[in-house]
């Protein structure tokens, strides 16, 4: 299908003959001048096909680079979109649902650049074609490579704006004129069509790192599937209808496509969970062997670092605009694989981060951690302190010293994980000191291989095909941090679907969090209402705090026993996804998103108003004023 690109008004959607470079992309286009591209033969060769690839390759980073950009790709946002992480201002996030949506800024941008992101696809696939039987392998192997990409972008594309705008081809201002909408069930046919022909002429696993390969390609069909299958399943968009029979066709997709990775790619996990989110442990072959698709920063480019890290740092380090919440801490389950409220968990609401699953202190830093970070100038190591205007430093001998906490008190303590957040930090991809915090060069994940296990597993247990393969595949990925088998800690799942779909959704949660996944998982589950239930909650409050006397009890020694979160009766929507509610204690703890809520509209994102000005004919997602 022959369709459109749209132009934006923060961004102009390159068109035709791509002469007209967008504003939030200026430098980059500066630097490689597309208008050439499709020039009547510049596509006939191996290097200027892999100069164009190159190019698409670069959009991954979504926005990275733009002038007045704040150097962070718009994806890391998302899963700050969930309950499971908030953005530093108090109920005005996407996430907490009170925004006009339809001219929201991020929303706009992120329109526009994967837009642009496929025209320059379509560039040079377009520009290639024509000369194609003559191309050698190698530049035919980069022309399979932006097919991969382009269906990544539609991807996304179709998952947060359902029907779209989908064209294969460089569009003429008479097809803008007229631009409509593809249904998003034909999206999804086209993209899966596609992946299948790019990966014949792609390798299993690329020789050079960083590029796509047969592996992404099938990971994507597998992703998409499972998404399309949920879509079908579950419903999509506010007003959706369900279709049984196309899910378990879906379900099929992905499964069948993620068992071809899994048997054939070579791809494996890891050995150290952590490493994966380093620059040091990036470069490690164990680790490459799992990293399947990223955005790559080490290296390459001329802005070749990026601010996630800086701007998700605490105070003491750097800035802090985005932190976890209670109800991501609490879906990690005891070291002995149960969940917190399950009798035997050895829970105890005083001390509750000792003795869980170790992705939780992997990925979320709590109070008396310690903290390490590398401002350039000095690198600095102390204890993460909610309740004290002072807090321990260590020096490079590691002794210590009292120093003002600027997380409690201070010119920016309003800002920090105390004041702003609810008593977490991020310490996933943040907080290491092998890198300056301001300048990090490590790569952002897109897909690795415990996502291609994972997906396996939730196909597999939606078809209801309860075998020692879908078992397998949740265990290697809770083997490798530790955990226990999940039969293993729980017998009863052996062959009951319910609890089988709970596990393997707790998995995603706990192993992909922050990874621009859950974002799309919970919209796909239909959690919305459920998760958008209650405030976001935090650490507990403290009482008797007395400045004068320079008395700041620890919230977390006065807990009861009975602040355990309730996870609803069993079996219930609640129980069965994980979502821990805290109305029994809700006075006791930090709180905010006081008005946090959810629309079922909320499941798409609104088409840019912008755009539906300049053609009406795109029309709008069902609740945004249509």
């Amino acid at each position: 299908m022959k369709n459109k690109i749209v132009k934006s008004g923060f961004a102009i959607v390159l068109i035709a003959l791509l002469t007209v470079s967008s504003g939030c992309q200026k430098d980059y286009l500066d630097r490689q001048p597309l208008s050439e591209y499709l020039s009547s033969n510049f596509y006939n060769n191996e290097g200027a096909i892999a100069q164009g690839a190159n190019g698409c390759y670069m959009m991954l980073k979504l926005n990275h680079a733009a002038p007045n950009s704040s150097l962070i790709p718009f994806s890391i946002l998302w899963d700050m979109y969930t309950p499971f992480g908030i953005e530093r201002a108090d109920n005005s996030s996407i996430g907490v649902g009170n925004l006009d949506l339809r001219t929201n800024f991020p929303i706009e941008l992120t329109y526009a650049n994967l837009y642009t992101a496929v025209a320059r696809c379509n560039s040079v696939i377009s520009g290639a074609e024509p000369f194609y039987d003559d191309l050698n392998d190698q530049a035919k192997q980069y022309v399979s490579e932006v097919r991969v990409l382009r269906a990544y972008f539609n991807i996304l594309l179709v998952s947060l704006f359902g029907d779209i705008p989908y064209f294969e081809q460089p569009v003429t201002e008479a097809q803008i004129r007229e631009l409509t909408r593809t249904p998003w069930e034909t999206v999804v046919e086209r993209v899966i069509a596609d992946l299948d022909e790019a990966s014949v002429n792609l390798p299993w696993i690329a020789t050079e790192f960083g590029r796509v390969d047969k592996s992404v390609a099938f990971g994507l069909k597998a992703r998409i599937a499972l998404y399309a299958a949920s879509w079908h399943k579950f419903g999509f968009g506010r007003d959706a209808v369900k279709d049984q029979t196309k899910a378990t066709a879906y379900f099929r997709i992905s499964a069948d496509a993620a068992k071809r990775v899994m048997d054939e790619s070579g791809r494996g996990l890891a050995n150290n969970y952590n490493e994966i989110f380093t620059r040091v442990g990036q470069l490690k072959p164990d680790v490459k062997r799992e990293t399947m698709m990223f955005m790559m920063f080490s290296d390459v480019g001329e802005r070749n670092y990026h601010y996630m890290s800086f701007g998700e740092h605490v105070r003491m380090i750097g800035q802090s605009g985005r932190f976890p919440t209670q109800q991501l801490v609490d879906t990690y389950e005891t070291i002995n694989g149960k969940r917190i409220d399950e009798a035997g968990s050895g829970y105890n609401p005083r001390n509750p981060f000792v003795n869980r699953d170790p992705r939780l202190k992997a990925t979320i830093y709590t109070q008396g951690d310690t903290i390490i970070g590398n401002t350039g100038s000095n690198k600095r190591k102390f204890l993460m302190q909610i309740y004290n205007p002072r807090t321990t430093e260590f020096d490079a001998q590691n002794n210590p010293r009292l120093v003002d906490n600027t997380d409690y008190v201070g010119a920016v303590a309003a800002f920090g994980y105390v004041q702003s957040g609810v008593g977490f930090a991020w310490k996933k991809y943040n907080h290491f000191d092998d890198e300056v915090t301001s300048q990090a060069t490590y790569n952002i994940m897109i897909m690795r291989y415990a996502e291609i296990l994972l997906t396996y597993a939730e196909a597999k247990i939606e078809l209801g095909e309860l075998d020692a393969t879908v078992t397998d595949a949740i265990d290697r990925v809770r083997a490798r941090v530790g955990m226990p088998g999940i039969l293993t800690a729980d017998p009863s799942r052996a062959g009951n679907q319910d609890k089988m779909r709970q596990i393997v959704r707790r998995e995603r949660k706990v192993e992909l969090m922050k990874e621009s996944l859950y974002f799309f998982d919970m919209r796909r589950w239909r959690l919305g209402a459920l998760q958008n239930a209650e405030p976001t909650y935090g650490y507990p409050l403290a009482t008797g705090v007395n400045p004068a006397t320079n008395t700041y009890p620890n919230g977390y020694d006065q807990a009861t026993p009975d602040m355990v979160p309730s996870f609803g009766g069993p079996g219930s929507e609640r129980d069965l996804n994980d979502v821990a509610s805290y109305a029994a204690f809700a006075n006791k703890l930090r709180s905010r998103d006081r008005d946090r809520r959810w629309e079922d509209r909320f499941y798409l994102w609104p088409i840019p108003q912008t755009e539906v000005n300049k053609q009406p004919t795109l029309g709008q997602n069902l609740g945004y004023g249509n």
